[in-house]
């Protein structure tokens, strides 16, 4: 009787040894949280696995990563790091041109500024995560402290991920940006492709921002994935697949501008209007590109 069964004993173990990783899995990033205390709160409170992206030293920074922890979202460092157009990246950025310790004291002092954090990925970048030995800084201090990093990926040139795995740092890659367009059309379409990719790959990486219409979106996301058999899951839920989530990006899922409206920081004159006039935001959700002086 066993022996009539045992090749169905077999089929069964494999079935069950595989079916988890059968699963598509999808993480999706919301950056820039911290500064509109609105669209920071409602990204917070969001159904589902999402993974938050604080940035450092920003006026609801704190407040915001204590709630998005609260109602069970896990915390990345939206890490500022310098970018080919130079532009303005606020307190607590990392830049090309630094020596190895002030590099480190600023790393740490913005690690420090945000509770329960579990990953790091860059916000801009474009210049810095091209050069080598910044990135060895960064992960060889990541490392210890058992965070991972996501690259952003907002260079094709980007060492960041490579360096990454050489030091054992658990790293993934952006595949899609949700929103470098705004429209609602557009980010349903990012999203959908990153789906696709999900359950032809078995994992991807979506990176979107707290605009209104991509928190509108989100907020309705449960019903597609379902249908599409795709489970939401935390990005370090990710780092421990033994194969590579993304592969290589392209030059053409790059933001066309690493500036506006792609990661928007104001600069540093508006960050006290900004704690009491959440208007400077327009309907979009964005600063409005005036404000920069570009």
């Amino acid at each position: 009787m066993l022996k009539a069964l045992r090749p169905w004993l077999i089929l069964l173990g494999f079935w069950l040894s595989t079916g988890a990783q059968a699963e598509a899995r999808l993480a999706i990033i919301i950056d820039d949280i911290g500064y509109n205390p609105i669209q920071s709160k409602r990204a917070a409170q969001l159904n589902g696995k999402f993974t938050l992206a604080i940035l450092p030293f920003t006026p609801h920074g704190l407040t915001s990563a204590q709630l998005a922890h609260a109602h069970g979202k896990e915390l990345m460092l939206h890490l500022p790091m310098s970018a080919i157009n130079n532009q303005r990246l606020g307190k607590g950025a990392l830049v090309s041109g630094m020596e190895e310790a002030a590099f480190l004291t600023t790393l740490r002092q913005d690690l420090n500024t945000i509770p329960h954090l579990k990953g790091v990925n860059n916000h801009m970048g474009s210049r810095l995560t091209q050069e080598s030995e910044p990135m060895q800084w960064l992960m060889a201090e990541l490392r210890p402290r058992g965070l991972y990093f996501v690259d952003s990926r907002t260079s094709a040139q980007t060492k960041a991920f490579d360096i990454a795995k050489r030091y054992q740092v658990p790293t993934l890659k952006r595949d899609v940006f949700l929103d470098d367009n705004n429209e609602l059309s557009a980010i349903e379409r990012q999203l959908k492709r990153a789906i696709t990719l999900a359950r032809e790959r078995g994992a991807a990486v979506a990176i979107g921002h707290p605009y209104p219409a991509t928190l509108e979106v989100l907020e309705r996301i449960e019903p597609l994935l379902q249908n599409q058999g795709v489970k939401l899951v935390y990005a370090s839920q990710l780092t421990s697949s033994p194969t590579e989530v993304a592969a290589p990006s392209t030059t053409s899922n790059m933001p066309k501008d690493e500036g506006f409206p792609f990661c928007p920081i104001p600069p540093p004159p508006l960050l006290f209007k900004l704690e009491t006039n959440v208007d400077l935001y327009d309907k979009t959700g964005i600063m409005p590109k005036h404000f920069f002086g570009y």
